[in-house]
């Protein structure tokens, strides 16, 4: 005895999958921004205060594919005061702020971006072919 096991609907499921794409990224960005806000001030709290120029230049940024938190770029010593590199300031690669609270926010953005994709994924009009 011979069973044939035939699928159906792997071409609509890939047009599916194609056109959620488009729809997924844009979706998490947009539930990241109350994150990124969140990571941006965590960040403003832990850089030195001695104008508050600095702590000022931290924000948030839609960049290609999501959002970024970090310097704008409007204070010169940004970088010395992240990453150090003289004056009596050991180099440290990671950075001294950014990075460190961006890596403890890891599991909260992990919960943010997945629960916005599994939103955006019930919410799509996914095909239903029929043989």
């Amino acid at each position: 005895m011979t069973t044939e096991v035939k699928f159906i609907g792997t071409e609509a499921a890939m047009a599916d999958l194609r056109k959620w794409a488009d729809q997924v990224a844009p979706a998490v960005t947009k539930a990241s921004e109350p994150f990124a806000d969140r990571v941006a001030d965590q960040v403003r709290g832990r850089v030195p205060v001695v104008t508050g120029q600095l702590a000022g230049s931290i924000g948030t940024s839609n960049e290609e594919g999501g959002i970024g938190v970090g310097y704008d770029g409007s204070v010169p010593y940004d970088g010395w005061i992240e990453f150090g590199g003289g004056r009596a300031r050991p180099y440290i690669s990671e950075g001294r702020y950014l990075f460190p609270v961006a890596a403890a926010s890891e599991d909260e953005f992990i919960t943010v971006a997945t629960e916005a994709a599994t939103e955006s994924a019930e919410r799509f009009a996914w095909s239903t072919p029929s043989a």
